[in-house]
């Protein structure tokens, strides 16, 4: 199975997704809080493993032909549930 991470522009708006509904449910964390801190996490796994990432894929897939110069096209990261549950392990060291 996998888990489908979004990934956006710093600083602006954001998407709700499992993980982060997750991380905000479970150490009342802001949407921004949970998504900040997962993406860090990512990056790391990313940086030591470019594969942790499955697919990536466009929110919107339309966006990018009605708009092709839109700089905040934003895209789902999937990955295994295995990377999600190191992501969580690493949440929980965090704020638990």
């Amino acid at each position: 199975m996998t888990t489908e991470i979004a990934e956006t522009t710093p600083g602006r708006g954001l998407t709700h997704y499992d993980l982060a509904d997750e991380a905000i449910e479970t150490y009342n964390l802001t949407l921004r809080d949970a998504h900040e801190t997962i993406s860090s996490l990512l990056a790391d796994l990313v940086n030591d493993d470019p594969d942790v990432i499955l697919d990536r894929q466009p929110m919107r897939p339309g966006l990018a032909v009605s708009n092709p110069a839109d700089v905040d096209v934003y895209h789902w990261l999937t990955v295994s549930d295995e990377t999600a549950d190191t992501i969580r392990g690493a949440l929980a060291a965090i704020y638990a």
